[in-house]
């Protein structure tokens, strides 16, 4: 027999926003999306568009485009509260494969790599919002 616990709602507490929001097959390797995706995590949303545009890399635009869908995904839910990133994973895609014609007759393959953005938004603020990476503790 399976053991059955009950949770209760605390009607004084507010239930937390919580959102998903993906992209997919973004013709943008995944690599430089991790890099430019840290310097947005655990800022609000619209802060994080704002400091994408200034940003110089050819990444900040699909990052750009999927806060901003989750943006009027928010409105759409009616949240009006501030939302911030809590997690974003940028995963590997498909690759389309090219050939490249060398010296010799030979010829390399060029891989042009595809990624997906999933990004969690919560309205929670940055210091409420835990770190996952866990500190390793030594037994010395």
């Amino acid at each position: 027999m399976a053991n059955v616990t009950k949770t209760i709602k605390n009607p004084e507490k507010p239930a937390m926003a919580e959102l998903k929001v993906r992209s997919r097959f973004i013709k943008t390797p995944p690599d430089k999306l991790r890099f430019v995706s840290k310097a947005v995590l655990g800022k609000e949303v619209n802060t994080a568009i704002t400091m994408l545009s200034f940003l110089p890399q050819v990444a900040r635009r699909p990052l750009t485009s999927v806060l901003k869908a989750g943006l009027s995904q928010a409105k759409d839910r009616n949240i009006n509260a501030p939302l911030y990133i809590k997690a974003i994973a940028v995963d590997v895609g498909p690759k389309l494969k090219r050939r490249r014609i060398v010296h010799q007759g030979r010829a390399t393959s060029i891989l042009k790599r595809m990624s997906h953005i999933t990004i969690y938004l919560t309205d929670k603020s940055k210091s409420k919002i835990k770190n996952k990476r866990s500190k390793i503790k030594s037994n010395i």
